[in-house]
């Protein structure tokens, strides 16, 4: 059995975000003021750890605000839209992680790296778009 889908989803999936950007905080710093060696070599771009752990950071502001709103203006957002909002939140960061182990990962440079990059913005994209115009047509 399916659970239901509810904007609840999103406080679950912020909360997530928010542990991994937490981690990759301590990674940053382990790698960056404690000179362990052996994460530097998992993490040799620790830039793009550290754009991930923003990245991961802005969702979780983003989806948990968008969870207030949503309740506060009693919004019907359809599950499979917060199903694809949720992906995009943990999706969207996550190409920041690839780079910073493997540098070359999803390089934008290859035609592959370009469809991979700009299909990671759908998932958000839909997601942040549908639930912004509900709330601009509640509003308006």
């Amino acid at each position: 059995m399916v659970p239901e889908i509810t904007p609840e989803w999103l406080l679950i999936t912020a909360a997530i975000a928010m542990l991994i950007s937490l981690v990759e905080a301590w990674l940053a710093t382990l790698i960056i003021y404690g000179k362990v060696e052996f994460l530097r070599k998992i993490f040799p771009a620790t830039h793009n750890l550290i754009r991930s752990h923003v990245d991961f950071t802005i969702m979780t502001a983003l989806a948990g605000v968008l969870y207030l709103i949503i309740t506060h203006l009693n919004l019907e957002i359809p599950g499979w839209i917060i199903a694809i909002f949720c992906i995009g939140v943990l999706y969207n960061p996550s190409g920041f992680i690839a780079k910073a182990i493997n540098p070359e990962m999803g390089s934008a440079n290859t035609t592959f790296g370009k469809v991979m990059v700009c299909l990671g913005f759908v998932p958000a994209t839909i997601g942040f778009g549908y639930t912004s115009l509900a709330i601009l047509e509640a509003l308006v």
